[in-house]
């Protein structure tokens, strides 16, 4: 009998103590940011804002891509428009997608710069959301 108050009052507590946290809803665009790395050969660690990477000799291609990722929306249903920002134009191949990636080349090579920003719009309330980050890709040998 104790044990099963016992486990009665547990599951109780369990429930007030789930009820007080605020759930998730469908359309709230108000936490969405961008992550981004850049693709090399090593374990590459996506960054909230902007990343860097560095080219080395059998480390990496020179070019190589970016890759940016929409984060903290909760499930629902989202439209995804990209732009890159050094030359203000859409990027198609990345339409209605959570991810994007993109050429990047090093400062040798290039300009050693990705900047993406993307447009989020939540499609069943039309909430939206504009959020960027900036990749970093410098030539770590020369």
């Amino acid at each position: 009998m104790r044990i099963n108050a016992a486990i009665g009052l547990s599951a109780v507590a369990l429930a007030l103590a789930m009820g007080h946290a605020e759930p998730a809803r469908a359309g709230d665009v108000g936490n969405a940011g961008m992550e981004c790395y850049v693709d090399t050969f090593r374990f590459d660690i996506a960054t909230a804002d902007q990343c860097t990477s560095l080219w080395v000799p059998n480390g990496a291609h020179d070019p190589s891509v970016a890759v940016f990722s929409v984060t903290g929306l909760p499930p629902g249903n989202y439209g995804f428009v990209w732009r890159n920002l050094e030359n203000n134009l859409i990027v198609a191949s990345c339409a209605n997608q959570s991810a994007c990636a993109v050429p990047i080349a090093t400062d040798r090579m290039g300009d050693g710069i990705a900047i993406l920003q993307a447009t989020v719009t939540d499609l069943d309330t039309g909430a939206s959301r504009q959020v960027q980050a900036t990749a970093y890709y410098f030539d770590g040998y020369t």
